[in-house]
């Protein structure tokens, strides 16, 4: 019988018990059940349902398997971030003379924290060369963003009585173009080439994606150190204020997080302790032999990428050391000499090498981070989702302008110790206040079924697309 004739009976009963089955979802049931839909042969049936389950299952191991210490370090990134708002927009770091003390103390905290938007650039590749790539994704943010441009316009104009001016107008109606929030509008051009940056990335072997992490520290970080002072950009990185810098930051992320994956010491347990069974026909002898090569392999591989905690811990205390060390004896050299600061910034930029290490160390500290207790897990799994609405809530131009601006400028006047301890309360006040005020977004999120907006708004707008995708994913799979 050919595949193209009409299935045995016995072969539709079989299916439809199959498509039935409690464990199968409820889209699939509704994708097969039709007589025109059913495969005209069973192999094709079994082969198509194991499929999809397969899929199912590893889809719900990996949920399960969740890194909690990555969402952890999203909520301690953005907290990172709210120091740097406070210090800066907030004035935290005015320098007043004769209390230099003062600034220079609140400075090392602005320097710990200068690495957040690096991190968060290297978390997006570390999750993203790994996760289900879903498009409804970009749009359900673009959403949320337009939630607080516009709506935190319209407010600030009809209740407030704020100045409307033209260019305010373009920044609430169209802030991913008129880039009201920069990290968003570079985020948005890493998002649409990711699925090139994750084959880039896994078509690599360990030693090809070393040398690119290496090369494009070297290139775009310690290379355009020097340039950057001069106020000359030759690669165009913007002093980290870019979509390309967002792009080496996210190549990064997915290169740790595929080595770690393939040389990690638990990943080779996990290889060596998986059963040879009758289909391998692996000898005992022959696993043995086998786990003591890799052992000595895994010996040979020690390298920056598998140090402990306390080794990533220590690298970026000395790295903010020296960022801040650096900057204070450049700016104090210069004025001695010209009279003015000058090039205090060498090392004081998101494209800064050692800023850069800072972020690295960062993610290879928490995503070995095991966050255990019901408590913590519950609290971590609240406040991640949130995070990045902070960075909006901040970012709104009515409310950088008129309400951060100046608003912790009394923290200056305080001593070094106080004025430390002040910076870190009142960034933590303002990520609760930034929370606090997102959830009335997510509440109104869920009543208007954004999420089932955008997909319908993403099936829409990539229909046209639809053949290109079914071509390239049967060239992925090799049937082309």
């Amino acid at each position: 019988m050919s595949d193209t004739s009409t299935c045995p009976s016995t072969d539709r009963a079989v299916f439809r018990s199959w498509s039935s089955a409690p464990m199968m979802s409820g889209r699939l049931r509704m994708r097969f059940v039709t007589e025109d839909s059913i495969p005209c042969n069973r192999e094709e049936i079994e082969t198509r349902l194991e499929r999809k389950m397969d899929g199912n299952m590893r889809t719900g191991r990996e949920r399960q398997q969740r890194n909690l210490g990555i969402d952890l370090l999203r909520i301690f990134c953005m907290f990172l971030i709210c120091i740097l708002h406070v210090c800066g927009q907030g004035r935290a770091m005015v320098r007043y003379a004769g209390r230099e003390e003062v600034w220079y103390s609140v400075y090392i905290l602005e320097t710990a924290a200068y690495c957040a938007v690096n991190t968060y650039g290297m978390i997006s590749g570390y999750v993203g060369v790994r996760s289900v790539r879903r498009p409804s994704r970009i749009v359900e943010l673009w959403l949320r963003v337009f939630w607080y441009s516009a709506l935190g316009t319209l407010i600030a104009v009809t209740f407030f009585h704020l100045p409307v001016e033209s260019d305010t107008l373009y920044q609430a109606l169209l802030p991913t173009m008129w880039k009201t929030y920069w990290y968003f509008s570079s985020y948005v051009g890493v998002f649409v080439i990711e699925p090139y940056l994750n084959r880039l990335v896994k078509s690599l072997g360990s030693a090809g994606k070393k040398k690119l992490m290496i090369t494009l520290f070297l290139l775009c970080s310690v290379f355009t150190m020097v340039p950057r002072v001069a106020n000359r950009d030759f690669l165009g990185i913007g002093a980290g204020y870019s979509f390309l810098w967002l792009s080496v930051m996210y190549i990064i992320g997915a290169c740790v997080r595929e080595l770690t994956d393939q040389n990690g010491p638990e990943r080779q347990k996990q290889e060596c302790s998986e059963p040879g069974g009758a289909e391998t026909g692996i000898t005992e002898t022959e696993t043995t032999a086998g786990v003591k090569e890799q052992k000595e392999d895994s010996e040979k591989n020690v390298d920056f990428l598998h140090r402990s905690g306390g080794f990533y811990g220590m690298l970026y205390i000395i790295c903010v050391l020296v960022t801040w060390i650096s900057k204070i004896l450049i700016e104090n050299w210069t004025t001695s000499v010209y009279g003015e600061a000058r090039y205090g910034r060498l090392l004081f930029s998101y494209a800064s090498p050692t800023i850069v290490i800072c972020a690295f160390c960062l993610l290879m500290i928490f995503s070995r981070l095991k966050c255990r207790g019901r408590v913590l897990r519950e609290l971590i799994r609240f406040f991640s989702p949130l995070a990045f609405s902070v960075y909006l809530m901040q970012l709104q131009p009515y409310f950088w302008e008129y309400v951060l601006a100046g608003r912790y400028q009394f923290i200056a006047k305080l001593g070094p110790a106080a004025a430390c301890l002040m910076v870190l309360v009142m960034a933590a006040a303002l990520y609760l206040e930034c929370t606090a005020v997102d959830l009335v977004r997510m509440a109104a999120f869920r009543l208007l079924r954004i999420r089932r907006v955008a997909q319908v708004i993403t099936d829409f707008a990539l229909r046209p697309f639809a053949g290109l995708t079914e071509q390239e994913n049967r060239e992925a799979s090799g049937e082309v």
